[in-house]
């Protein structure tokens, strides 16, 4: 073919805008692009973590803004995971804050902008102080067509979660599902939490309206009812810890998502029920594991808080049938519940879920009342309790059962040495259910 000097200019002309278009395209894959957050994770009287998930490279900054003296503080420190894809996420350390103070969270990325809509308030200074926190677990979130089915309407449960203003929220467990492929590899893994953030305008203002402390069950980990065989445990456990800003112990040998965070005067150990799980079957087979129960013991020795929660996935009082319980271990769970009750370890209560309904059991054991509340679910679905035959629990507390999509709330109030814990259940419109009321007292040997 012969080319015209027409031809030949129209030729140059069209190079010169691929080549233009191709070099545009290059740089914006580069480009610095915010993709979710911030979370907001553990915060103290002088510190708080914080998480945002972002893609490519160039000026990006998180940073905090004090409203009252309007320093600006920078993070001593920084963790991050990254995808396949060149997808990150990030989490930043704060310290040498201010008691009291409320900070907005300013993110900058190179091409998205600022934000300062965001924020929180440190603790004060003070060893005794009412607060309240929200709990819940098994918030199903699909990222595909079948987000009609679920959530559809049913993630506005986390709009009510956010007008009740609580102090932080806790997580336990089940708060991803990796169905199918999602939990196949690390990086399908990481994609459904990035996904997830992504797609869910409601729990993204949810995460960052309050700090956020999270623990994990079998779908967070796995597959259904997985324990210490699977081989991608370590594989989750970097994805859960990429994710969720919590503090964890820094001691390398203390492997696991276990973990204690301190809220005023109380304590809250986040118990691992997945890493170090064993047969199921095999009542002598470890639960939390020796390293882990070992650790859990000397932290409630130590302890002062006038209230020990205990924070695991599956629920440790109850001993129906169904479902996944602690019992079901019931050497180690023995051992635990003799542990606390020959060394009158006073106000221990376990936070659990998992079960999709909601009940608060109770059980003496060697004159300790043991109380055990489980909350669920968030979005999942609700288990039928009568055809589960779980309808009548001899060890449920008269009048808490709730079937159907929940959250609870617990309020700490009182003077020092006379705390009460107050439990609350909420129906997915905000209204209450039920309420109960634990003095501190009252959980002691007698």
């Amino acid at each position: 073919m012969i080319l015209t000097n027409n031809n030949s200019s129209s030729f140059k002309q069209l190079s010169l805008l691929l080549f233009f278009l191709l070099f545009s395209f290059a740089v914006l894959a580069q480009k610095p692009k915010l993709l979710a957050g911030p979370v907001v994770g553990s915060v103290t009287a002088t510190s708080a973590k914080v998480w945002i998930g972002y893609t490519g490279k160039g000026k990006n900054a998180l940073l905090l803004i004090d409203t009252a003296d309007k320093k600006i503080h920078y993070p001593i420190s920084e963790s991050h995971i990254t995808n396949a894809k060149g997808e990150v996420a990030l989490t930043m350390l704060f310290e040498n804050l201010q008691p009291g103070h409320y900070y907005h969270i300013l993110i900058e990325i190179d091409g998205w902008g600022k934000q300062l809509k965001y924020g929180f308030q440190t603790l004060l200074d003070e060893p005794v102080k009412d607060f309240n926190f929200l709990l819940g677990s098994c918030l199903l979130l699909q990222t595909d067509i079948l987000r009609i089915a679920y959530p559809g309407f049913k993630h506005f449960i986390l709009n009510r979660m956010r007008q009740k203003n609580s102090d932080f929220m806790l997580w336990t467990g089940d708060n991803v599902y990796m169905l199918w492929k999602d939990h196949s590899s690390y990086d399908n893994m990481f994609k459904r939490y990035m996904k997830m953030r992504k797609q869910y305008k409601k729990l993204t203002r949810f995460l960052a309206h309050q700090p956020n402390v999270a623990g994990w069950d079998d779908h967070d980990f796995g597959p259904n009812d997985a324990g210490s065989d699977w081989h991608l445990k370590d594989s989750s456990l970097k994805v859960f810890k990429g994710f969720w800003p919590n503090t964890y112990p820094d001691n390398p040998s203390l492997y696991g998502n276990y973990f204690k965070y301190s809220y005023y005067d109380a304590d809250f150990f986040m118990a691992d029920n997945r890493y170090f799980r064993g047969t199921p079957g095999d009542t002598t087979a470890p639960f939390l594991g020796e390293t882990q129960m070992l650790w859990l013991k000397q932290q409630l020795l130590a302890s002062e808080a006038a209230f020990k929660f205990i924070v695991i996935g599956t629920q440790v009082i109850s001993e129906m049938g169904f479902g996944e319980k602690y019992v079901d271990y019931s050497r180690e769970r023995r051992d635990l519940l003799d542990f606390i009750a020959q060394n009158n370890i006073k106000g221990v209560l376990f936070l659990t879920g998992d079960m999709h309904f909601t009940e608060l059991c109770k059980k003496e054991w060697n004159g300790y009342p043991m109380y055990d509340y489980s909350c669920s679910p968030l979005t999942a679905p609700a288990l039928p309790v009568r055809l589960a035959g779980l309808n009548k629990n001899p060890l449920r507390v008269d009048g808490t059962k709730k079937q159907g999509h929940n959250f609870g709330r617990i309020s700490i109030s009182g003077e020092k040495g006379n705390r009460l814990c107050t439990i609350e259940t909420f129906k997915r419109n905000g209204k209450r259910k039920w309420i109960y009321s634990i003095n501190q007292n009252e959980l002691s040997v007698k």
